[in-house]
């Protein structure tokens, strides 16, 4: 019998518990969210899924256990409680691993504070981007050339540029083996958003990016109609995802081919990725180490942007 513990029991985190039903392996899943409303919500998905053995089984609680051993914990909090939460069960219990949902904080020192937490008490840390065990994704990076620069733009609308450019951050470093990211240039449009959630912003905008000898940029213009593509050059070749579509081609010369872009959900994922920890203590997400390489400039980015529109040196950055 593996522990799993799941902390946050919204949208997301109800998501990762179907999912985690699905392993095949024999689980004692523990789901813990302050809101009873969030946990029945929990419930109710957890009963819409055939469990992948029938002897796991799923408990409810408002509290962070103490003095568990916990196999794989899965922390799909807010933001900007992420952090505290981390502290807090790690002050309290033995964690092998640790999934994190993103973006990971939003104060640059608490980067360095949970890097510290997770080498202290020995945890392995990694992060829920996705993108990089997408089909379409794994077969791209099959035809790529790292030795040769790669060019990745992401270009669209309304496509959530400061909630999700760290999943196209991600994908880019899976690519080109390097997640070492610098900013080289911030070309965000002066005005910002305001998010759905009170307090929060969105940008449009451009910004550009190198890690060694590749580069990455991401714009997101100001129309409503969603749409994100994403172009890769290297060499002679170009590979172009249709994000929203639902389709990505290949073209050399003058062959072009097409394939269809088939994005996996969050409860098609997470059984696999706790099965791989279980079975070898690794899996296909990213490192924590890597994960924070990208959000750090990402986020140090925004705040000067943010700060310099609402004129007020800002240290968190109010993204989720």
């Amino acid at each position: 019998m593996h522990n799993i513990l799941i902390i946050g029991a919204g949208q997301l985190g109800s998501r990762h518990l179907q999912g985690t039903l699905l392993s095949k392996n024999e689980l004692n899943i523990t789901v813990v969210d302050p809101s009873q409303e969030s946990l029945n919500i929990a419930q109710e998905r957890a009963d819409q899924v055939q469990y992948g053995n029938t002897n796991s089984t799923v408990s409810y609680t408002k509290h962070i256990p103490k003095h568990e051993s916990i196999d794989v914990c899965i922390i799909a909090t807010a933001a900007q409680v992420r952090a505290k939460v981390t502290e807090q069960l790690l002050l309290m219990n033995q964690v092998k691993h640790i999934i994190f949902e993103k973006v990971l904080f939003q104060k640059l020192v608490e980067y360095t504070e949970v890097t510290q937490l997770l080498s202290d008490s020995q945890t392995e840390g990694w992060v829920n981007c996705p993108r990089r065990l997408f089909p379409t994704y794994t077969a791209l990076k099959q035809y790529l050339d790292v030795s040769k620069p790669i060019h990745m733009t992401v270009r669209g609308h309304a496509w959530g540029m400061a909630c999700n450019s760290v999943h196209f951050l991600d994908v880019f470093a899976y690519l080109v083996d390097n997640s070492a990211l610098e900013l080289t240039e911030s070309k965000l449009d002066p005005e910002l958003i305001e998010s759905k959630r009170a307090g929060f912003y969105e940008t449009t905008g451009q910004l550009n990016f190198i890690a060694g000898k590749h580069s990455l940029m991401i714009e997101s213009g100001r129309s409503n109609t969603p749409e994100v593509m994403v172009s890769i050059e290297n060499g002679q070749a170009k590979y172009v995802v249709n994000e929203v579509g639902g389709t990505w081609t290949k073209s050399l010369d003058e062959d072009e081919e097409q394939f269809t872009h088939t994005p996996l959900f969050q409860s098609q994922l997470t059984g696999g990725n706790v099965d791989e920890l279980l079975a070898s203590n690794h899996c296909g997400l990213t490192p924590f180490g890597q994960s924070c390489e990208l959000h750090i400039p990402f986020i140090t980015a925004l705040l000067t942007h943010m700060s310099a529109v609402l004129n007020k040196k800002l240290d968190v950055c109010p993204i989720t």
